[in-house]
């Protein structure tokens, strides 16, 4: 039997309650069948549509255009729901297809079954994958269900609804429902006539499989991770350092979908920019076996992309490019590397990386030029204002030059949830600005790792438990590289109480952001609520040996010294860190618990008058409060910060703060517990 591999749209239809319908009235029913297929004929072969099985109840049919394939199922629907309705259920999906004489096989095949089964009557459902290239047609509607996970299909699948008038658009619930429920008949009738081709290639696949390892015998690694380094500006444009390291960014986010390769985060990568050390110096510092170099040259609309992976473990080049491209094309180029280093690392990519690497996620240069500029601002780290409001401000620009670029709002999400992290507005406030463009970012590309993670932290920060766990961990299942996920999570489970499990994923996190003095300093704060303070404060010294100047490492180190009762020490630390001395909360609460009140309350009052004219998170003010033994006011300002919005992980933790430890008992702060749980 001859075969043939295509792209295309596949189609599915079912009479729903057909089968209950023949037992009742026979002719009734067969009058319903001819009546839908005359009309499914007629109007398939309108639209340019293949007609490939008839399943009793159902069909079975394919499409060149999958513009072509929504219209048709929406004319369908409006035949069908004329007097006398015939309750009809249709899904369609894209993917590659194996085409034989009578048959067509492949996992999209299965995948656009599993959307038509948890269909409506009425309704025309859809994949991600249709809705990317349906969604400039504005004479078709559509609305975002939700992200389902299908039996015997590997990743969820994001679903919508046409909404065109006319159309039933189904409730979640009812869909929710339908997806737990059992293969639909017409899948099951396809899967018998399909089986037997399936084994067949199910043979031809072992063959290559084996002969593929046979291929590895003697080049086995040990272990398939990957840093990308920064590539070297070899330009004079203006800005073209930012498209530079743009370009390396991007590149490392579509390596980072690929579930079998862990990609090094850019925060550790980044670090060697410029950098004289050799491959093999940076991988061993990096924990990794493969390293990404290369370099850029942008003149004009033109653009040259040289790309070298190398197995640090020999030195050897496993493969090198040259791309010579325009502007509009510097995301096929992005695509092609990833998939290139997928082919010499010998990972098959599934049908859903692929999908995910070749997506553009915009047709607007300038957006693009003018978010790469916007990540930069925002990726400095610095939490100063000023970066912050100039990082809003551009994603916002971006946005309006393409209000379908679903990272730019992914981008400004992030922005605002950074406010919450420096201390430099009240969650409350903020969080509602964020979730707006998450929600946003989520209907553009419910595939965008990065939606999901966004709505995870702002779920998190709203001390929303289990929400924040399911966003997480749907954000982790498309970027398995993504840090911020892992810990989140691990915070989440410390403060339940598991703290083996909050270090295995703090662990985790150190793997793909080995060189972070922010994470290192999570995992000695984890010790913290567990009154484990050598432990944390061991950690520290450690890395305090490569970073001796980090005022992150001093500042925590600090805080794990007051644990400790070591004041003195503590104090000494703070006042040798070369920013805010002053506005040092600890500090001051350091100096309160070693009786030095006057000093104590020097930087109280600053804190106080600070508050009357910006924002001072009330927990830090609080804190002080505590070393004062006022523990009237520091209930009254704990009150506050959880009005506020609370902030951040100090609330989450107060449970486990030795800091509040003479207040536990007291009604109010059990009550303020109580709302965080």
């Amino acid at each position: 039997m001859s075969q043939n591999r295509q792209l295309a749209a596949i189609m599915f239809t079912d009479i729903e309650g057909y089968t209950a319908l023949m037992r009742r009235d026979e002719k009734l029913a067969v009058a319903m069948r001819k009546r839908h297929r005359n009309t499914f004929e007629r109007t398939t072969e309108a639209f340019n549509g293949t007609i490939i099985q008839y399943f009793g109840d159902g069909t079975l049919s394919t499409f060149k255009s999958t513009v072509e394939a929504v219209d048709c199922a929406i004319e369908l629907q409006k035949a069908y729901l004329k007097v006398p309705e015939i309750p009809v259920r249709i899904g369609i999906h894209v993917g590659d297809i194996i085409h034989s004489k009578d048959d067509i096989i492949g996992d999209a095949v299965n995948v656009a079954s599993r959307i038509e089964s948890c269909a409506v009557p009425g309704s025309v459902l859809i994949s991600d994958r249709v809705h990317d290239q349906i969604r400039s047609h504005r004479h078709i509607e559509y609305q975002f269900l939700d992200r389902f996970k299908f039996k015997n299909v590997e990743t969820p699948i994001p679903v919508y609804a046409i909404s065109n008038e006319g159309i039933v658009v189904p409730e979640l619930s009812e869909v929710s429902v339908k997806v737990n429920a059992s293969e639909s008949r017409s899948f099951k009738s396809f899967k018998k006539k399909a089986a037997m081709l399936l084994l067949a290639l199910v043979a031809v696949i072992v063959v290559l499989v084996v002969n593929g390892k046979r291929e590895q015998v003697g080049a086995v690694y040990e272990n398939l991770s990957i840093a990308v380094l920064p590539f070297t500006n070899m330009s004079i444009d203006k800005d073209s350092e930012i498209f530079t390291d743009g370009v390396t960014e991007d590149i490392l986010l579509q390596l980072s979908k690929i579930k079998e390769l862990q990609v090094i985060s850019r925060t550790s990568s980044m670090q060697f920019k410029n950098s004289e050390k050799t491959i093999q110096e940076i991988a061993k510092a990096l924990g990794v076996s493969y390293v990404l170099e290369g370099s850029v040259r942008k003149y004009g609309d033109k653009i040259r992309i040289n790309a070298k992976l190398v197995n640090a473990i020999n030195n050897e080049y496993l493969w090198a490019e040259n791309y010579d491209e325009t502007m509009t094309e510097i995301f096929d180029i992005q695509s092609r590397v990833s998939t290139e280093i997928a082919k010499a690392l010998k990972i098959e990519l599934s049908e859903n990386e692929q999908y995910n690497l070749n997506r553009t996620p915009t047709e607007n240069s300038e957006a693009y030029r003018i978010y790469k500029h916007a990540q930069q601002t925002l990726n400095r780290g610095s939490g100063k204002v000023e970066d912050l409001e100039k990082a809003v401000a551009l994603f916002k620009e971006s946005i309006a030059l393409d209000p379908n670029f679903c990272r730019a709002y992914i981008g400004l999400s992030d922005t605002y949830l950074e406010y919450i992290y420096w201390g430099r507005s009240a969650s409350k406030d903020v969080l509602d600005n964020a979730l707006i463009p998450a929600l946003k970012a989520l209907k553009i590309s419910p595939t965008e790792g990065g939606s999901y993670g966004t709505l995870g932290s702002i779920s998190f920060y709203r001390f929303e438990k289990e929400t924040a766990i399911e966003y997480l961990e749907q954000a982790l299942d498309i970027n398995p590289s993504y840090v911020g996920g892992y810990d989140k999570l691990a915070w989440i489970k410390l403060f339940d109480g598991h703290l083996d499990d909050a270090i295995a994923l703090f662990q985790k996190v150190l793997e793909l952001d080995p060189l972070s003095t922010k994470y290192i300093a999570d995992i000695a704060l984890s010790h913290y609520y567990f009154q484990n303070f050598d432990k944390g404060i061991g950690i520290l010294n450690e890395a305090l040996i490569a970073h001796p100047n980090d005022n992150m490492l001093l500042w925590m180190k600090g805080n794990l010294l007051t644990g400790n009762g070591d004041y003195k020490e503590a104090i000494a630390l703070f006042n040798n860190r070369t920013v805010g001395i002053n506005t040092n909360w600890m500090l001051g609460y350091a100096y309160g618990m070693s009786g030095q009140k006057e000093k104590a309350l020097e930087i109280l009052n600053y804190q106080l008058e600070k508050s009357k004219i910006k924002f001072v998170p009330p927990y830090m003010i609080a804190v002080i409060y505590m070393s004062l033994n006022d523990k009237e006011n520091a209930l009254l300002w704990l009150e506050k910060d959880y009005e506020a919005g609370g902030q951040g992980l100090f609330f989450w933790g107060l449970k486990r703060d030795i800091k509040f430890e003479s207040i536990k008992t007291e009604p109010r702060f059990i009550a303020l517990l109580e709302k965080i749980k």
